[in-house]
């Protein structure tokens, strides 16, 4: 059963001929029924109509017995109407009521319907005389029913049967057979080299032939897209291969961070850069881009992707320290996919290095190596900005001027006049703290920041250090001392002016008021010293 199950559901041909047989064989059940009924009801009609031309043949007859009372007559009647094979049973009655004749074939029959005719009188059409009765034979009948239905029946059903195989036939030959060999053919097609379907003959023009060439357009289509995607695929393995000599052999360093901000993957550039080891397995053991630069693993968030910002690209420089010296690396991070970011680490110690060179050559004093008027001003915005932040803390801004440095260069030379510019810049550097600022203007004008300064006495002691050590000779060569006056102006930011600019006006006017004091002495400014 379950073998047969199988074949019906995987062969076509075998369910299309059981469905057909089934139709066929409840169409022939059906039509069998309405035929055998029919002809049953057509059998009835017929003997009924015999009966009646029986009784019209020996009406003549019965008529003129029953007027007469001729029991003989009457009996004689009776016995010719059963001697036909339909009548079971005949009663010729008078009008009296009395039985003139009767008879019956079968006693033990089961009756029938009987049919009744009255017989009038042959001189007075409208008496009537006697009446007849005759029972039909209901078992001859049911025969002639059961021969009929069964020759309808057999004739039906070869019919039914003649048409289902045809239909069969018709199917397995122009369909299914069809159909079969194309899948034959199909299964053996190599449709990548190009191969097409034949439409089987005589099913070019039908709905098989349009199947035939729906199938070969999907052919089409399918080497094509088989072509363009060996295409693509070459390519795309030429540019994995050109990726992968240019991730491994470039300078820069090459990562990949996840959504969580792990490292993911690196070249071994990048690896060399961040001193990582060569055979660390980046996709099993990620490590945080964080802990990397410097930040620690408690900031692996700020290198997560955030999907929904619509895009990443960020740029910055770190510093790392790295045995005897700090490396500095430019960092470029961009959106990969989703989840995914992409770096590039460049090395920029050496350019690094020679920007602060040159930014340290362009605010630097070449003489004397102290800061020059850039850098003061440069120094004297953060002191402003640092001010406007914490107005509270006081800030010193101190002027010197050599006195009579001219006669040390007339007298001496400029070699000599610089030597005295050093030694003094020299003295400067060495009290002030590592926040404060000391630099060369120009010619023989200094000036100093001394940060958190909040008391003049403050500035009173550095001052006083100071000029105690300029007192002490200064020695040049052939056994020369020079003695160096400097008169001192000092304005304090946060006492005597909140602006930086107007503290340089004001040391200024306290240095051209020490130099009227006497020379070789300070002082702060004071209204009165404008005069």
């Amino acid at each position: 059963m379950s073998r047969l199950l199988l074949l019906l559901h995987t062969r076509l041909a075998l369910r299309t001929t059981a469905i057909i047989l089934l139709i066929v064989t409840l169409l022939g059940v059906v039509f069998l029924a309405l035929a055998v009924y029919l002809r049953a009801e057509s059998v009835q009609r017929e003997q009924q109509s015999r009966i009646q031309e029986l009784l019209t043949t020996v009406e003549r007859t019965a008529q003129i017995g029953c007027f007469l009372g001729d029991r003989h007559l009457a009996q004689e009647v009776t016995d010719g109407l059963l001697s036909n094979n339909i009548v079971s049973a005949v009663s010729i009655d008078a009008s009296d009521g009395t039985t003139l004749a009767s008879g019956r074939v079968d006693p033990e029959g089961e009756p029938a319907p009987s049919v009744v005719r009255d017989v009038f009188s042959p001189f007075e059409p409208g008496t009537s005389v006697c009446r007849i009765t005759v029972a039909p034979d209901q078992a001859f009948i049911d025969k002639l029913v059961s021969q009929a239905s069964t020759f309808i029946g057999g004739a039906l059903l070869l019919q039914l049967v003649g048409i289902g195989l045809c239909v069969v036939l018709v199917v397995v030959r122009f369909v299914t057979r069809p159909i079969t060999g194309l899948s034959h053919r199909l299964s053996e097609l190599e449709a990548e080299t190009g191969q097409q379907l034949q439409a089987p003959r005589g099913n070019k023009d039908d709905e098989i032939g349009q199947l035939v060439i729906s199938v070969n357009a999907m052919i089409d289509n399918l080497v094509q897209s088989l072509g363009e995607e060996r295409r693509l695929r070459l390519e795309r393995e030429v540019e994995e291969r050109r990726y992968r000599a240019i991730f491994d052999n470039v300078e820069a360093g090459i990562f990949e961070l996840d959504s969580a901000g792990f490292v993911r993957s690196a070249n071994p550039a990048f690896r060399r850069l961040f001193d990582m080891a060569t055979g660390t397995d980046l996709e099993r053991h990620p490590v945080a881009f964080a802990s990397l630069v410097g930040d620690g693993d408690s900031a692996t968030h700020v290198f997560a992707v955030d999907d929904e910002a619509g895009g990443y690209e960020r740029q910055w420089e770190v510093a790392l320290d790295s045995g005897e010296q700090q490396r500095w690396f430019s960092l470029i991070l961009s959106s990969l996919e989703t989840g995914r970011l992409q770096g590039v680490a460049h090395d920029v110690t050496e350019r690094k290095k020679a920007a602060d060179a040159a930014e340290k050559m362009a605010m630097t004093d070449p003489l004397t190596g102290l800061g020059n008027r850039r850098g003061f001003d440069h120094r004297l915005a953060v002191m402003a900005r640092h001010h406007r932040l914490y107005p509270e803390r006081c800030h010193a801004l101190i002027t010197l001027d050599f006195d009579h440095f001219k006669q040390i260069n007339d007298s001496y030379g400029h070699q000599v006049g610089d030597r005295a510019l050093c030694h003094v810049g020299g003295i400067l550097a060495g009290l002030m703290r590592q926040r404060d600022y000391v630099a060369r203007l120009g010619g023989d004008e200094f000036v100093v920041l001394l940060e958190g300064c909040d008391q003049r006495s403050d500035v009173e002691v550095v001052l006083e250090r100071f000029l105690d050590r300029l007192r002490k000779p200064f020695e040049v060569e052939g056994d020369i001392e020079i003695v160096i006056g400097v008169s001192i102006g000092i304005a304090m930011v946060g006492l005597d002016t909140e602006d930086a600019e107007q503290a340089v006006r004001f040391s200024d006017i306290a240095m051209y008021a020490a130099k009227r004091a006497g020379r070789n002495t300070w002082r702060f400014y004071e209204p009165v010293t404008q005069s």
